[in-house]
């Protein structure tokens, strides 16, 4: 072998991984703190597909929490590059194709005012509440009232106290705005139940920067997806792994 082509075989494997990344060395993040998602401690199912997947280019994840609200504007306004994560948004803003989660969310209600339960279709007509931004009429077949309120607990509140009929929610969500609740009921006349699925991903604008992270993240997650980090990253979470266009591809 010539000097040259050695000269040229030793820059090839010198080449790091990141060098088609555009010039991007950093990427924020926002979006709330969610337990086994995104842990204030950096841990957390987000977080570490994040890390590892950008990791892939070299480029250093920051992550900032705030409300559900809050991130959109920062996105929108171009302070940050995407949020995690949500199931619809309108333009200016876009969805990547891969999500970062899936899963059922459920209802959680009186079993004394609904004893007869037939899944969405009890809930026809009645007064659901979420928290803001959380859901859309979308994702249910059934036309009813939308209260919305700035926490679970708040949601979960309002259902004890017949304010309202069901209120929506991840079943983790539920689980945690039980136990942060101040109210006194009793919990054998209350139900959860799943009312749907749906897919999460992140949120990018529609901007050169926001396609450019976006197709970064896209890629990213079929690497991971390829190479197995990604099955395994799901099972230590203890998270389905959602369903992906790309699976079985080449197989």
């Amino acid at each position: 072998m010539s000097r040259f082509l050695a000269a040229l075989l030793i820059l090839a494997c010198a080449t790091p991984t990141w060098a088609g990344a555009d010039g991007i060395d950093e990427v924020v993040v926002v979006g709330p703190s969610w337990e086994g998602f995104t842990n204030r401690d950096g841990t957390g199912l987000y977080h570490e597909i994040l890390g590892k997947l950008f990791a892939l280019y070299g480029i250093k994840v920051v992550r900032q929490y705030v409300p559900s609200e809050r991130a959109y504007d920062l996105v929108r306004e171009g302070r940050a590059d995407f949020m995690t994560c949500h199931d619809r948004v309108e333009p200016p803003l876009v969805l990547a194709k891969n999500a970062m989660y899936e899963n059922q969310f459920h209802v959680f209600f009186s079993r004394v005012r609904f004893p007869d339960w037939k899944g969405q279709q009890s809930m026809l007509g009645s007064t659901v509440v979420w928290r803001i931004g959380y859901y859309d009429i979308r994702n249910f077949q059934v036309p009813f009232r939308v209260k919305e309120v700035k926490s679970g607990a708040a949601a979960l509140g309002m259902v004890v106290l017949g304010r309202a009929d069901f209120y929506v929610d991840d079943e983790s969500f539920i689980r945690d705005s039980l136990s942060k609740t101040t109210l006194q009921f009793d919990m054998s006349e209350f139900r959860i139940e799943p009312v749907g699925s749906r897919q999460y991903m992140p949120v990018f604008a529609i901007s050169e920067r926001g396609a450019k992270v976006m197709d970064l993240y896209d890629r990213g997650m079929r690497r991971l997806y390829e190479s197995g980090e990604l099955q395994r990253i799901f099972a230590k979470w203890n998270q389905p792994l959602p369903h992906y266009d790309f699976a079985g591809e080449g197989e």
